[in-house]
């Protein structure tokens, strides 16, 4: 762990600003001179971001936080500012990390490339803290965040990533609570530009009673459990979501629960097999100008007093509810925001979304292993990455009993997953769900081929009732079974999203 070097220190120290010295430049499309830069400007330099392009919404880049982040208290008069004006500290090891991170005083932590952690180490962040990635390629991995009742807190430009248990994706075992980022009883938390996937349970777990905060252009992918709120029966939570991009997802996402005023906007969600931005318990959710590609469930209420709202959203081959109760709560009332047009939001979040120059390598053949031989431990996480590969992607699977509610999204055809040893006992893909929840593997994709594969559903009829329940179900005749086993059930050819 090393100090900022001395030239960066005029620029950065102290906290006694103005608002507008805080905020930065009226117009932020005018370059200004180095010399009147804000001290918050001063961090997206060290960082080596785009700093100055923006959109209708703002800079992409803002130097300052967001949404209900950004409200200002007696206590922060500037509303979160993490570490800014503290000592800032570059680390390279989990050890440095900890210590930062944890530092009872404001801190500027600089994440350089991968800091590497024991899978499931979640590490606490002190109140007044940034921790901040530089340039592309800042990660953490097998760890994650846990904020406990602090405030003040910013996390920007980071990976966190593979602290998954193989075998668990439901994220189920008792040994496996390894979240991306926990934030409980916390106040003031600004989360922008960062990346989560393949973790052990949540991606992003917002809980008890934690208000002002914000969750911006970020990626969640490839998993299970990805953003979930709640975990209170009081009605407190204050939390806005923008242009963030789940892909590839299961539950959560978000799971909006008990929170006094939600606010999404210009959110993209692309393939998801439960459900998308679910309101809950007593939750006041407003939708606005957000992309639901492919997701079942796009928006709805789980409960009597759940409200939801939505405004110029845009359904594209996704279905099931898609919920407008109204809701009693306005977060204009709150901050000042503006809405990027709903068709502009594919782009550009494919191009600004998650950290800076996000790059996904992916290999043509995707080995799948639970004994980490291969690429990936879960056949779900390959499919995400096959799907969004610009070439042609094969996924080999060993040995292994695999629980995971395969999905193969529109845009994943001519895919091949195959077992590795050529015999389909040997690789198991198991669920159970019934008919009306969801197959084990369903397949929305064109001309895809399984071989050598056991498929199963386990779920019991005689605890279900009456309900069939598929191992396979497929949108039409093209997809090619060779040496596939099914199990619970038949394969049944017809369209899983009616």
């Amino acid at each position: 762990m090393h100090s900022i070097p001395r030239r960066a220190l005029p620029a950065l120290a102290g906290l006694t600003l103005s608002g507008a010295a805080l905020l930065g430049a009226a117009n932020p499309a005018i370059a200004r001179p180095r010399e009147s830069r804000s001290p918050a400007d001063e961090l997206l330099r060290l960082m080596r971001v785009p700093a100055g392009r923006s959109t209708a919404s703002g800079r992409i880049w803002s130097p300052h936080a967001t949404g209900f982040a950004a409200l200002p208290t007696d206590e922060l008069p500037h509303g979160t500012t993490g570490g800014l004006g503290g000592r800032v500290v570059t680390v390279g090891s989990a050890e440095e990390f900890a210590g930062a991170v944890g530092a009872e005083e404001p801190t500027i932590v600089l994440v350089e490339g991968t800091i590497a952690f024991p899978v499931g180490t979640m590490t606490d962040v002190a109140s007044n803290t940034s921790i901040l990635g530089i340039s592309r390629g800042a990660e953490l991995v097998g760890g994650g965040l846990r904020l406990p009742e602090v405030s003040n807190v910013v996390i920007r430009n980071l990976t966190v990533r593979d602290s998954f248990v193989a075998g668990d994706w439901d994220g189920k075992f008792d040994t496996n609570d390894n979240d991306g980022i926990r934030v409980d009883t916390s106040h003031h938390v600004w989360i922008d530009h960062c990346e989560f996937a393949r973790l052990g349970d949540g991606q992003v777990d917002i809980r008890k009673n934690s208000t002002n905060v914000t969750v911006s252009w970020s990626v969640f992918r490839d998993h299970n459990k990805t953003l979930g709120v709640g975990w209170t029966d009081d009605l407190v939570t204050t939390l806005t979501l923008h242009h963030n991009r789940f892909s590839n997802v299961h539950q959560r996402n978000g799971s909006i629960d008990q929170v006094k005023i939600g606010h999404v906007y210009n959110c993209w969600l692309e393939g998801a097999s439960s459900y998308g931005m679910a309101s809950r318990g007593a939750t006041q959710l407003l939708v606005e100008h957000s992309v639901f590609d492919s997701v079942r469930n796009p928006i709805g209420t789980s409960d009597e007093l759940s409200r939801v709202a939505q405004n110029g959203n845009l359904n594209a081959g996704s279905w099931g509810s898609w919920e407008d109760t109204g809701i009693e709560a306005d977060p204009a009332d709150h901050y000042d925001y503006e809405l990027d047009p709903v068709d502009a939001v594919r782009d550009l979040l494919s191009r600004d979304a998650g950290p800076h120059a996000r790059r996904e390598h992916i290999p043509r053949t995707l080995h799948v292993a639970q004994d980490d031989s291969g690429d990936l431990a879960s056949i779900h996480a390959a499919i995400g990455a096959a799907w969004r590969s610009p070439h042609e992607v094969e996924i080999v699977v060993h040995l292994g009993v695999y629980r995971e509610v395969l999905s193969l999204w529109p845009g994943c055809d001519g895919l091949v997953i195959r077992g590795a040893s050529g015999n389909p006992e040997d690789v198991v893909v198991t669920y159970d769900k019934p008919a009306h929840d969801w197959a084990t593997v369903t397949v929305l994709a064109q001309d895809v081929s399984l071989r050598a594969l056991t498929l199963e559903n386990a779920y019991d009829e005689a605890q279900g009732g009456e309900a069939p329940a598929y191992p396979l179900r497929s949108l039409d005749d093209s997809l090619l079974l060779a040496d596939v086993v099914m199990r619970g059930g038949p394969h049944e050819v017809s369209d899983p999203r009616t």
